[in-house]
């Protein structure tokens, strides 16, 4: 009897390890499979696609184990429901008796699950390079809805998949191919556990049945937490520079359960304002529409900001398609130029590339948080009033600059100082067109840091050599790069005697680490230019917003002033002429939102349709321009919302339910000054639309849909 019950329970630890080999093994087959996909997109290295594949298997065991626990737990509720508590020993024989063919049963259906998330995961990869995503749920989720739905979801997502499945030809000879390599995997398993594990594990006797359970249920647990003590976010933070084989390393079941999450999440409803007259959302929508849009046509009412484009007859468009650099400066505040401390200036490097450059003067970041400006500068939207979007909603569909340059043939790729998940950075860009991310893991060994991360020399180091490498391809490249040295603690090197006196004399320390940031920028920038690796190439230079910290003389400064970033675009010599530029500091009102739209009409890439908040601004390259242009503000500091325009600042506090006005140079307008009144009464209605319709359509996903309008660009 005990020997027939010691056999019964190393059955079940067989029927435990073949299973959860199994699920891993279909796992990594879907995978092989895509690395077709991948191959045609990028050709790895022998290392970076032994690291895919490795971070892939540990993504795949987490997966399994979840499944074989699903199964376990169901089995053993069967069991125990069935026999009950008939006395310890009967129930104990009985329950083993009885799980085991339920877990059988149960492991079947979930490997049928499996299977089945991994033929909908590899349709949809070959569709659109992604695993299942947000877009994807929202397109099950039109698919599953009534017949009667507003505005005809359902019929629109029925008469696409419809489509289709009568494209036989497209999709038949993909999942032939897909099923062939499943059951070459599952059979490979099959038989090698049948003729060696098995065998190896009647050879293998340990000393007790609990010692061979003990060690099951250790590996159990360390598959679950896929071999890395931070779980599934060890996946997600995978430190794989190229985002076509980042993707290919994801497991699709956790990212389809992470994209779940954030449609679960993203659902809270936006503040209201309480003192002003209620805006009904259909209002909103067409007062918003009128300012950023007047006179265009909007193409869809789901989606309130997707226009046709209007190519500028004023704008600036470059003979070929030139290579982009741009450099966010952390914190970078214009309060903070052209300024001299005692007998030493605190930017002399950006003072004179001022005059060698087009300066906007009346430039605003939208937020006031890197991953806000970065939002903004990229996909040409409006920042969040709540949690930023690229935290928190780094799964809905966007239209942005790296996808689209990249769609022109360019090699898009980001160098950061710090660890890629800042700010869900390295998920976002995946889905949104970087092929590169560079992290502090890409740097050399001996790279110094200070603070929070690689300080600012070392970055533009590792920046010249990839632009240095990306020149000598003869391909258009964009680049971008985000600075940390000016951020708080404002860790910069001392290893100048100016930063070094102002680190001494001056009591704000970002002054020292400004200056230090400005000469390690001159540096590089200068043996860019000496050794022409700038040649053909656009340089842009912002901040990702003005200073964390409130700065200013009067209280409305110290709000506007985390906004007061100033804009830096200069051309190569190789691109400059009369009708393309012309150095000088120009008035036009700008945002972050503008850069995208601006530089794909550059490159004449602006596409014929978009959802870009932000206009072309390339004419103020070369005339002055656009003297209604307006920018949207948002700040989660002290909860309110602006709108810069030619008149003057409005803000809205949220706070104190109150608006205040400013002149552009952050001065408050007096209550008496008739202009002031006059300002509150004509903008409030615009900037309380603004707020309510930007907020809403990227809360909901309809900013943009590459299904709806992917093949209208």
């Amino acid at each position: 009897m005990m020997q027939r019950w010691a056999e019964a329970r190393a059955s079940i630890r067989k029927s435990v390890l073949f299973w959860w080999i199994l699920f891993v093994v279909i796992q990594m087959a879907e995978r092989v499979f895509l690395l077709r996909d991948a191959l045609e997109q990028e050709t790895p290295t022998p290392e970076l696609l032994l690291k895919t594949l490795l971070v892939g298997v540990r993504g795949d065991f987490i997966t399994a184990t979840f499944a074989l626990v699903l199964a376990g737990v169901g089995a053993g509720l069967y069991a125990l429901l069935r026999h009950g508590w008939a006395g310890w020993a009967q129930s104990t024989r009985l329950f083993a008796h009885s799980f085991r063919p339920a877990f059988h049963v149960g492991c079947v259906l979930a490997g049928m699950l499996l299977f089945v998330l991994l033929c909908v995961d590899m349709g949809y990869y070959g569709f659109n390079h992604q695993h299942m995503d947000f877009v994807f749920l929202e397109y099950i989720g039109d698919l599953l809805a009534p017949a009667a739905t507003t505005e005809g979801t359902n019929v629109q997502a029925m008469q696409q998949t419809s489509a289709e499945l009568e494209a036989t030809g497209k999709w038949a000879w993909r999942l032939t191919l897909f099923l062939a390599i499943q059951a070459t995997g599952i059979g490979l398993w099959w038989w090698s556990f049948s003729s060696a594990v098995v065998p190896a594990l009647d050879r293998w006797r340990p000393g007790s049945g609990f010692q061979a359970n003990a060690l099951l249920v250790v590996a159990l647990v360390a598959g679950g937490a896929g071999f890395h003590h931070s779980g599934p976010y060890g996946i997600r933070i995978a430190p794989i520079g190229s985002m076509v084989y980042y993707t290919l390393a994801q497991n699709p079941v956790l990212f389809a359960a992470e994209a779940l999450r954030i449609a679960v999440v993203s659902r809270n409803p936006i503040e209201r304002r309480a003192n002003t007259e209620a805006m009904p959302y259909d209002v909103a929508v067409r007062t918003a529409q009128q300012l950023l849009g007047p006179g265009e046509t909007f193409v869809d009412p789901r989606y309130p900001f997707v226009r046709t484009a209007t190519p500028s007859s004023n704008g600036v468009q470059l003979p070929k398609p030139a290579n982009i650099l741009l450099v966010f400066l952390e914190g970078l505040d214009r309060r903070y130029l052209g300024q001299t401390y005692g007998e030493v200036k605190g930017t002399p490097f950006l003072d004179r590339l001022k005059h060698d450059s087009v300066y906007f003067q009346n430039f605003f970041s939208n937020g006031v948080q890197t991953s806000r400006g970065l939002f903004a500068t990229l996909c040409s939207t409006f920042p969040r009033q709540g949690a930023s979007a690229m935290k928190t909603r780094y799964a809905h569909d966007y239209l942005c600059l790296p996808s689209l340059l990249q769609r022109q043939g360019y090699s898009t790729e980001m160098v950061i100082g710090q660890h890629r998940d800042l700010n869900r950075l390295q998920t976002f860009v995946a889905r949104n067109g970087l092929q590169q991310l560079l992290d502090e893991g890409d740097f050399p060994a001996n790279a110094e840091r200070a603070g929070l991360g690689i300080v600012d020399g070392a970055l533009f180091d590792l920046c010249y050599e990839r632009i240095k490498q990306r020149q000598s391809q003869g391909k258009p490249f964009f680049l971008t790069t985000l600075t940390l040295s000016t951020h708080h603690p404002f860790a910069a090197p001392l290893n100048h005697p100016e930063v070094q006196l102002l680190q001494q004399q001056v009591q704000d320390k970002y002054v020292a680490a400004l200056r230090y940031t400005d000469l390690e920028l001159e540096r590089v920038f200068t043996r860019l230019v000496r050794e022409g690796l700038l040649r053909n190439t656009v340089v842009v230079i912002l901040g990702d917003h003005g200073r964390h910290e409130p700065v200013g003389g009067s209280d409305i400064e110290r709000k506007v002033g985390h906004f007061a970033s100033p804009l830096f675009i200069w051309m190569d010599e190789s691109l400059r002429t009369p009708a393309t530029y012309r150095p000088r500091t120009v008035n036009t009102i700008a945002s972050q939102v503008d850069l995208a739209p601006t530089l794909l009409s550059l490159t004449r890439g602006l596409p014929a349709m978009s959802s870009f908040a932000g206009h072309d601004v390339s004419c103020a390259l070369v005339r002055d321009c656009l003297p209604d242009q307006v920018a949207y503000l948002t700040s989660v500091y002290d909860n309110l919302v602006g709108l810069a325009s030619a008149e003057g600042l409005l803000l809205y506090s949220f706070a104190t339910e109150t608006f205040q006005e400013a002149t552009l140079t952050f001065e408050p307008m007096p209550d008496e000054q008739p202009a002031g009144r006059r300002l509150s009464i004509a903008r409030d209605r615009q900037l309380m639309a603004l707020y309510e319709v930007a907020n809403m359509a990227l809360d909901s996903n309809r900013l943009w849909s590459w299904r709806e309008f992917g093949t209208r660009l």
